[in-house]
């Protein structure tokens, strides 16, 4: 029996020389983020580098939460694009940093990735929310192909 792997939940892309790994999960609520962040937290002594956005034109009020649980068990934040729709994308961003000197704001999402795979040191965990298994990244009425895997594969 030949079984296909899901492609929802956490999901290791690559784990480097130094022990450092790095994950992407369809996390995309504040339950859902809450769960993926705490685990780690309570299991592994690694520092917790996240990468997380919001898409646009859905809740707004999950924002400040998803914002409070990345403060909560993370290390390092970057807050970036998701799939923003006909929202303006630096407002999604200012919603989930809310004045925090703990996250840190670049809005392409290919930089974001890249940065937070380069700055990543020996055993630490970065998990890169929200987009897992999509393929694509909405903006305005444009569905432009991007794949979080395969970009931090390239960076890797």
């Amino acid at each position: 029996i030949k079984l296909k792997r899901i492609e929802w939940g956490l999901q290791l892309i690559s784990m480097l020389a130094n022990k450092t790994k790095v994950y992407f999960d369809y996390a995309r609520t504040p339950d859902a983020l809450y769960t993926v962040l705490e685990s780690w937290a309570e299991n592994y002594k690694s520092k917790i580098t996240l990468v997380v956005g919001c898409g646009g034109n859905r809740d707004i009020t999950k924002r400040h939460l998803m914002a409070k649980v990345a403060k909560k068990f993370s290390d390092k934040i970057y807050v970036t694009d998701d799939n923003p729709r006909n929202e303006n994308p630096e407002i999604i961003r200012r919603q989930i940093i809310n004045r925090s000197l703990k996250m840190i704001e670049i809005s392409d999402r290919r930089k974001a990735i890249k940065y937070a795979i380069k700055n990543l040191l020996a055993n630490d965990i970065l998990i890169i929310a929200g987009k897992g298994h999509e393929k694509k990244q909405i903006i305005k009425s444009k569905s432009l192909p991007f794949d979080d895997v395969k970009i931090s594969k390239r960076y890797i």
